[in-house]
């Protein structure tokens, strides 16, 4: 019932201040062919390989990989090294790598239930990611811990091919919160990650119920989403 809830929400309760983010991708070429993907592919392995060197913590990457990336920027080989590039950069710098979801604090923080993506999708069949602002509390929390929360779930969720190819819908779900629950710096740091950050194809932000004291930090936050769309 709670997901029900939840997915009615995305179609008819978006906050009345206009918290809705929609991501207008730049134009790409045509969808490649079978042998052009398989092309590009390869394309995309020499380049990261060559570019990483002897650097001892790249992973190597495999095809697989490689697909995930150039999914998000439809086949544009450039665009995929640079968001591998920058996905790579900020696993790096905010600690993403080598966690443990079994073990704390990321255990409990995946217990919480903030963040999460729903069993069902939307009309266009993107998977939908939650985040639940009234359970964050930045005061007990650090921004590793919940970066590695959304992360865990979201390379789990990236497994599914129908994902890689329909992309991610997510909500910013402020319902009953307070200001004591809002962080500003996390906020842009997710939206960084999954604008720019991350091998999935970002289709919209909602902000659902927003209080009022979130229209001006939601005004910064919009400029910021428009700056990061440019790059």
């Amino acid at each position: 019932m709670q997901y029900k809830i939840v997915i009615l929400l995305l179609v008819l309760k978006v906050s009345p201040i206009g918290e809705n983010l929609d991501v207008v991708e730049p134009t790409s070429p045509p969808p490649a062919s079978k042998m052009s993907q398989e092309t590009a592919v390869k394309q995309f392995i020499d380049l990261i390989n060559s570019s990483s060197g002897s650097d001892p913590n790249r992973k190597a990457v495999t095809p697989a990989i490689a697909t995930k990336f150039l999914l998000a920027r439809k086949f544009d080989i450039p665009r995929a090294v640079a968001l591998y590039e920058q996905h790579e950069l900020i696993r790096s710098r905010e600690g993403l790598y080598g966690f443990d979801p079994l073990v704390d604090p990321l255990r409990s923080e995946l217990e919480t239930g903030k963040f999460t993506i729903l069993p069902g999708r939307d009309a266009s069949g993107a998977a939908i990611a939650l985040f639940t602002a009234q359970l964050h509390y930045p005061d007990i929390v650090t921004h590793k811990t919940t970066l590695q929360g959304v992360v865990y779930q979201l390379d789990v969720a990236l497994q599914s091919a129908d994902t890689q190819k329909a992309g991610l819908v997510f909500i910013y779900d402020m319902s009953t919160s307070k200001y004591s629950n809002f962080d500003y710096d996390l906020s842009q740091k997710i939206l960084t990650l999954l604008k720019g950050g991350y091998p999935a194809r970002l289709k919209k932000v909602l902000i659902v119920t927003a209080p009022l004291w979130f229209k001006a930090p939601f005004k910064i936050l919009r400029l910021f989403v428009r700056e990061k769309l440019r790059e």
